[in-house]
C-alpha cells in the first residue's frame, strides 16, 4: 500500500477563463448548435447556444437592474431545469455569485442559508417557493427580491433589463476574474447546520479541465447526456459545465420520477448519476426476471457480465466466456440497455461507493461507469477511474495537479488548485479543516493501492466502536445490504453497544412483487410482519456476514415500517443517509433490539 499518489501536472489556466467563457465562446462560434433540449409533449425541443447566450445575457442585464452588484449573492431554489442554468450563468454574468438551494428544503433551511448567505435576492421555481420565502421576509431583510421561475420571473427581468445599456453589460464581464468567488453551496451534510463552501471560477473551471482531461475521451462529438440530478450539487454543476465545454446536448429531465420514460424519450449517450439510480435498475430488472419465472436466466447472465469484465479488464476474456456472453446479450443485456435508453455507454458515478460488482456487472452489460471521489470543498473531484485506468472497487486516481494522502490514521488528505478556499463568515470551521502543511482533511477514511489506486472504506466521524472497542465501518456492510433486491436502505449501527445491528427498509416495487408470490391472500401489512420476509432478510445479512469478522457481523435486524424520503429529512437531496436523523426517529426501536 502506498501512503500517497499525485495526478499529472496540470497547466495553470489563463487569467480570463472563466466559467462562462466556454458558452459564449461556442454561442459565437456556432450559434446553432443544440447545446440543451427542454421537455415539450411528447419529446425534447433543442435550445441553440445562440439562444442560451442571448438569455443569459437579457436575464443578466435584468439582475444588474434589480441592483444586483458584483459579489452580491443571490440565491437559486429550483429543481434541475434549463432555467436553472440560464439564472446560474446570469448572476455570474452579472458579477453576482450563486446561492443554490435544493429545491426539497425545508423552510428553516432556506432561511439559514439566505440570512448566512446575506443572499440579496433570490430566484425560486414555483409559487409555494415564493410563498415559504415571504413567509421569512422579516428573518431575511437583506433579500429585498423573489423571482419566480414559473409565474413569468425572468420574463419580467429581461423586460427590466432592457432599460440597462449592454454597455454595462460588457464592464461586468470584463472585470471577471479567475479568483473571484463564483458560488457558495452549503453542505447538506448528514449531521450539523450546512456550511457555506466557497468555491471560485478557478476551483470549478480547473476541476472542469481536470475531469475532461481524466475522461473526455469517453464523450464523442454529438453525444447527448440526460441531466437529472440537483444542479445545486457541485457535482451535476460540473459535470454540465463540462458537457457545455465538450459541445455535449444536454437534455434536462423532468424529474426522477420521469427518469424511466424519458430515457426512452432521450437515448442518451451519457449521465451522471448516484450510485443508488443504478442499484435500482439492476434490482428492478432482476425483480422483474424472478416474478416472470426467469431468475435463473438472469442470475446467470449476470455473473457471466460480471466474469466478461473482470476478463476483459485483465485482457484474457476466456473463449467460453464470450460465446456465453454473446448468447446472454441476446437474452437480457439488450433488454437492460432498452431501459436505458439504448444507447447508454458512459456514465459517471459520485456521492457514494458503486460497489465493484455492480461496476462490473453494467460494463458486461455494455455500460462503463467511472467512479469518482471528492467533496463540495474539493470542486468536488479529486479521483476518478478513467478509459485505460479502470479499476471497479476503487475512486481512481487523482486527476492531474492534485495529490493525495493517507494520514496515520487512515484519514484521506488531498492538495490541489480545485480545493476550496474555505467556509462563509466561518474562519473557525475552515482552520479545522486543513492541517499544518494545508492539506485538505476530507474526514474520509482509505488507502492507496500499490497501483496508486484510492479506496474509500468510510467516514472517520461514522466509525462505530462497539462496546468491547472494536472499529467497524458501516459503509461496506451497508453497500453489501443494498445490492439485495428487496432491499432500499440499510443503516448499520453500535456505536457504544454490545454489538452490531441493522435497520433495513424495503423497495415498494420489489416488496409488492414478492408478495404477490408469498403472502397468499394476506394483507401487505402482514407481509411485511412475516417470519417468511425476515428468512429473506436474514439470508441477505448471513451473505454479509461471510464477508467480515464475527466482531463486525450484523448480529440482530429490524425492518422500517417504510422507505426514508428526503420529504422527512431521512436522505440528503443526493439520497445519502442522515445517519443521526435515522437514529433519532428509530430510537425506540434501536433501543428495543438492544434490550432483547
Amino acid at each position: 500500500m502506498l501512503s500517497g499518489v499525485e495526478g499529472s501536472a496540470f497547466a495553470p489556466l489563463a487569467s480570463e477563463a472563466h466559467l462562462l467563457q466556454a458558452l459564449f465562446d461556442l454561442g459565437a462560434r456556432d450559434p446553432g448548435f443544440p447545446v440543451a433540449a427542454v421537455r415539450d409533449g411528447d419529446g425534447f425541443v433543442d435550445v441553440p447556444a445562440g439562444e442560451f447566450v442571448r438569455r443569459v445575457r437579457a436575464v443578466a442585464r435584468g439582475l444588474i437592474a434589480a441592483g444586483i452588484g458584483p459579489g452580491d449573492r443571490v440565491a437559486l431554489m429550483s429543481h434541475t431545469r434549463f432555467e436553472w442554468m440560464v439564472v446560474d450563468n446570469a448572476i455570474l454574468a452579472a458579477g453576482g455569485v450563486t446561492v443554490p438551494i435544493y429545491e426539497t428544503s425545508a423552510a428553516e433551511q432556506v432561511r439559514w442559508i439566505v440570512s448566512d448567505s446575506g443572499s440579496a435576492a433570490i430566484v425560486v421555481e414555483t409559487p409555494e417557493m415564493r410563498r415559504t420565502v415571504e413567509a421569512l421576509a422579516d428573518e431575511v431583510p437583506g433579500c429585498h427580491r423573489v423571482v419566480t421561475i414559473d409565474e413569468n420571473g425572468l420574463d419580467e427581468l429581461e423586460a427590466e433589463g432592457r432599460l440597462v445599456d449592454d454597455a454595462v453589460l460588457e464592464e461586468r464581464l470584463a472585470a471577471l476574474e479567475i479568483d473571484a468567488l463564483a458560488t457558495i453551496i452549503y453542505t447538506s451534510g448528514t449531521t450539523g447546520r450546512p456550511k457555506g463552501c466557497m468555491l471560485s471560477h478557478r476551483n470549478l473551471r480547473t476541476n472542469v479541465a481536470q475531469s475532461l482531461d481524466a475522461i473526455g475521451s469517453a464523450l464523442r462529438p454529438g453525444d447527448t447526456a440526460l441531466v437529472f440530478l440537483p444542479l445545486a450539487h457541485v457535482l451535476t454543476k460540473t459535470t454540465a459545465l463540462s458537457m457545455t465545454e465538450r459541445r455535449t446536448r444536454q437534455a434536462f429531465a423532468t424529474d426522477i420520477a420521469h427518469l424511466p420514460e424519458e430515457l426512452g424519450v432521450v437515448h442518451p449517450n451519457v449521465i451522471c448519476a448516484v450510485p443508488r439510480i443504478f442499484e435500482k435498475v439492476y434490482n428492478s430488472a432482476r425483480s422483474r426476471a424472478h416474478a416472470e419465472h426467469k431468475g435463473w436466466i438472469f442470475d446467470r447472465a449476470a455473473d457471466v457480465a460480471i466474469r466478461w469484465s473482470q476478463e476483459r479488464t485483465a485482457h484474457s476474456i476466456k473463449p467460453w466466456t464470450a460465446v456465453a456472453h454473446a448468447a446472454f446479450d441476446r437474452l437480457v443485456y439488450a433488454k437492460i440497455r432498452d431501459a436505458l435508453g439504448g444507447n447508454l455507454r458512459t456514465a459517471v458515478s459520485g456521492g457514494a461507493p458503486l460497489g465493484e460488482r455492480l461496476t462490473h456487472f453494467f460494463a458486461g452489460v455494455g455500460l462503463d461507469i467511472f467512479e469518482g471521489y471528492g467533496l463540495t470543498e474539493t470542486g468536488p473531484t479529486l479521483t476518478v477511474n478513467r478509459p485505460g485506468a479502470w479499476k471497479p472497487g476503487t475512486v481512481g486516481r487523482p486527476v492531474a495537479g492534485t495529490s493525495i494522502r493517507i494520514a496515520a490514521d487512515g484519514e484521506v488528505l488531498a492538495k490541489g488548485p480545485q480545493v476550496f478556499r474555505g467556509y462563509w463568515h466561518n474562519p473557525e470551521a475552515t482552520a479545522a479543516t486543513f492541517d499544518a502543511d494545508g492539506w485538505f482533511l476530507t474526514g474520509d477514511i482509505g488507502s492507496i493501492d500499490d497501483d496508486g489506486y484510492l479506496r474509500i472504506t468510510g467516514r472517520k466521524k461514522e466509525l462505530l466502536v462497539t462496546a468491547a472497542g472494536k472499529n467497524v465501518a458501516p459503509a461496506p456492510l451497508e453497500d453489501h445490504l443494498r445490492a439485495h433486491e428487496l432491499i432500499s436502505q440499510a443503516v448499520v449501527i453500535g456505536d457504544q453497544r454490545p454489538f452490531i445491528a441493522a435497520l433495513v427498509t424495503l423497495d415498494d416495487t420489489a416488496l409488492e412483487q414478492w408478495a404477490r408470490e408469498h403472502r397468499q391472500g394476506r394483507s401487505t401489512d402482514d407481509v411485511h410482519q412475516s417470519e417468511e420476509l425476515r428468512s429473506v432478510i436474514q439470508a441477505a445479512i448471513d451473505e454479509v456476514n461471510r464477508t467480515v469478522s464475527r466482531a463486525e457481523s450484523i448480529r440482530q435486524f429490524a425492518i422500517l415500517p417504510h422507505d426514508l424520503t428526503i420529504e422527512s429529512d431521512e436522505l440528503t437531496p443526493t439520497l445519502k443517509v442522515r445517519r443521526a436523523a435515522v437514529e433519532h426517529m428509530y430510537r425506540d426501536v434501536i433501543d428495543s433490539i438492544y434490550d432483547g
